[in-house]
């Protein structure tokens, strides 16, 4: 019997990592899209007659994370209410398919009309995928490995980043549409899995085997009343309404390869290069920081994770902002090397790259707090709340960012960043005060009602 029951637990925990990667690979492509304008941000600008206007294309992405943000709001209810399987399942579908449709897009101001429709509309998709997975994620990881398993989750973000600025970067001098076609087939492909995977109990991976019943069926789904039950407790609402922390990231990431031109004389290549620096440092840091965040949650210290996520946001401050007034320029036409041996280069990539390792304390143990203050049956909706509040800061990122880099300079418009990044800390302290009450709330009522 001991035999079988190991067996079990061995089949069971490879077809989680299994489900954990098809997410990751989902979520990836799904954010690889949002992504793809900035290393052709003047190409596309000219591809629609706007004469390498930024503003215009801002705007497309404003709205863009506006729909994202209403259709995370309904399908985060929905998640909570209905199989999340076929939710996934119908958000792949669609942003695949209208991704492929990119590239019937003519030139001109018609062309931006018909990309402005596609691009949202493909933000359904993603407000489809987004809280439907966090929730699956949610019931396949243990209470102990959250920070961790969910540390996967957000660096699938990050790959879809990598993803569609690597993909723009190549295809972009062939044909800016290129991209998202490459993106759409892979797209529908992944679609295809989803198809064999098998929805887990709303139970998780904590309570399974430890009830009467070995596999109860959890039956609880949200209701219109839990809503007042979530915003009640403090935790949980300055965990939802901190969309600051969205702010700085949208302007670097919008802004950057323009703002390496204009200031460095760096090229797109080039510059795409130093990003994946950036981006492996913050998929190092949130793995790192997943790990530490697990550890001391196990050894009882319950804030470890607030406490972390809080480190995060203030220490790369002066960092980011030290590294985006170094003054220097390399020559033109420099190797990559030649820009690499640059001291201005080196200690740019240094700073920015320490900074954003320790921001990704914030990654998976935001997730991990997210997941122990709710409820099965509320998670989705939680987490579709909260990345709609964030959407907000995505939204206001670029359009702030490209505001300012077209009224004073690319450098000023970069610089506006650390204004929003210095206010992210204030959010986070409402939680680390409140956050053992809320979730000892939380686990009560889950236990009494599968009377453990």
């Amino acid at each position: 019997m001991s035999v079988l029951l190991s067996d079990m637990k061995d089949n069971s925990r490879k077809s989680s990592i299994l489900s954990i990667i098809l997410f990751i690979i989902i979520i990836s492509f799904t954010y690889s899209t949002q992504n793809m304008i900035s290393p052709n941000l003047e190409l596309i600008s000219n591809y629609f007659g706007f004469g390498g206007d930024s503003s215009p294309l801002g705007i497309l992405t404003f709205v863009f994370t506006l729909v994202s943000g209403a259709s995370l709001l309904l399908f985060g209810y929905m998640a909570d209410k209905f199989t999340r399987k076929w939710i996934v399942f119908g958000g792949s579908v669609a942003f695949s398919i209208f991704s492929l449709f990119t590239i019937f897009i003519p030139s001109g101001f018609q062309g931006y009309v018909l990309f402005f429709l596609l691009t949202s509309i493909n933000g359904i998709g993603f407000g489809a995928i987004i809280p439907s997975t966090f929730s699956l994620i949610g019931d396949l990881i243990s209470q102990t490995n959250r920070s961790k398993g969910f540390s996967f989750f957000s660096i699938a973000s990050l790959i879809g980043m990598a993803l569609g600025l690597g993909l723009a970067t190549v295809l972009g001098p062939l044909d800016w549409r290129f991209a998202y076609v490459a993106a759409g087939i892979a797209g529908l492909c992944i679609s295809v899995l989803i198809l064999m995977f098998r929805e887990p109990s709303r139970i998780g991976k904590d309570y399974i085997g430890l009830t009467d019943q070995d596999a109860i069926e959890y039956t609880y789904r949200i209701k219109i009343s839990d809503l007042k039950r979530i915003f009640k407790k403090k935790s949980n609402f300055w965990l939802i309404v901190n969309f600051v922390d969205t702010i700085p990231t949208g302007i670097i990431l919008f802004l950057l390869f323009e703002y390496m031109k204009s200031y460095h004389n760096i090229s797109a290549d080039t510059s795409l290069i130093f990003l994946v620096f950036i981006l492996l440092s913050t998929l190092f840091g949130t793995i790192v920081f997943g790990y530490i965040g697990d550890d001391k949650f196990r050894k009882g210290n319950k804030r470890a994770r607030v406490m972390l996520a809080l480190i995060g946001n203030i220490v790369p401050i002066p960092l980011i902002f030290t590294a985006l007034i170094i003054p220097f320029e390399v020559s033109l036409g420099s190797s990559f090397l030649q820009v690499l041996s640059h001291p201005g280069v080196i200690l740019w990539i240094v700073l920015f790259s320490a900074g954003l390792f320790v921001n990704g304390a914030v990654n998976g143990n935001w997730y991990a707090t997210v997941v122990d203050l709710n409820l099965p049956e509320n998670r989705g909706t939680i987490l579709a709340t909260s990345n709609f509040f964030d959407i907000i800061g995505k939204a206001i990122g670029p359009l702030v960012g490209a505001i300012a880099a077209d009224a004073v300079s690319y450098v000023f418009g970069m610089m506006t960043s650390i204004f929003f990044w210095s206010a992210i800390p204030f959010f986070w302290i409402p939680v680390l005060r409140n956050i053992i009450k809320d979730m000892d709330e939380t686990q009560k009522i889950f236990e009494e009602r599968l009377k453990l």
